[in-house]
């Protein structure tokens, strides 16, 4: 329990930057929000012009944004991104921070396994996504309510976070798997967040197309469809898949960290 409260303490800092950069976008995204919602049949036929492509890229495809539901669903196509970032950070630093900072003499000497003390470590990041997620639903509903939004969107926003979390889920494990991995850790690092580039890359192709099949399996960021949140539906097929990748991830980066070099790093 020591350790589970010094990352905790450890990660504390870094957790009130991300936290202190979601609510700064989560209250500008609302704010713009009036503005959209007070001139929607201008701002529809102004993105009705725009090449498909920066549709795609801006998270525009298939939403309605003269109505607060399809603005939010828009806003929060970036905090999806924000998210996987974060839990990506999340998830490297759980396996490689005593690397990187070259102080894993001190933890992974003492009279405790190495499985021990990576769960503590990873159930400590979890905490943080976790909040993280709530977060976004008080930052929502506080936004809404200071500036006087008609309408109860608690539900919306409650959606729009399990769903966050589900993705940030499979980009922690994905990290941490590439972290335990990578002989590197600042490579490890990396691969991280180029993985959440490329997922969001996969999104945008998966906009594009038409009939874009089975390439909805290669991005958790289309995992959940904006139309279908905003409907009240959460798809269960999903989230398990989301749930199967994380154990999987996981498992393989607890099998490649009881192997690792930590000396070599």
């Amino acid at each position: 329990m020591n350790l589970f409260r010094r990352e905790l303490k450890t990660g504390f800092k870094p957790f009130l930057f991300w936290t202190l950069g979601l609510f700064m976008f989560i209250f500008a995204g609302i704010v713009k929000s009036t503005a959209a919602m007070a001139d929607g049949a201008f701002m529809t036929e102004l993105i009705g012009k725009f090449p498909r492509i920066v549709v795609a890229v801006m998270g525009f495809s298939n939403l309605d944004i003269s109505k607060f539901e399809g603005f939010y669903a828009v806003l929060m196509q970036y905090v999806f991104v924000l998210t996987a970032v974060y839990a990506a950070h999340l998830g490297t630093n759980a396996v490689s921070r005593e690397s990187i900072d070259k102080t894993y003499e001190f933890l992974f000497t003492k009279p405790r396994s190495r499985s021990f003390i990576l769960t503590r470590k990873m159930l400590s990041a979890l905490v943080f996504l976790t909040i993280y997620a709530v977060l976004n639903l008080l930052f929502s509903k506080m936004a809404v309510q200071q500036l006087s939004i008609t309408g109860d969107y608690t539900s919306l926003f409650f959606r729009f976070s399990v769903v966050m979390w589900f993705i940030g889920l499979v980009f922690f494990s994905l990290a941490a798997m590439f972290a335990a991995t990578i002989a590197s850790a600042e490579r490890g690092a990396r691969a991280g967040n180029l993985a959440v580039m490329l997922a969001y890359a996969l999104a945008v192709v998966y906009d594009l197309l038409e009939n874009p099949g089975l390439l909805r399996l290669t991005t958790p960021f289309r995992y959940f469809l904006n139309t279908q949140v905003i409907e009240g539906t959460v798809s269960v097929p999903y989230a398990g898949l989301c749930v199967a990748l994380t154990a999987v991830f996981l498992a393989v980066a607890y099998y490649r960290f009881e192997r690792r070099d930590l000396g070599a790093l």
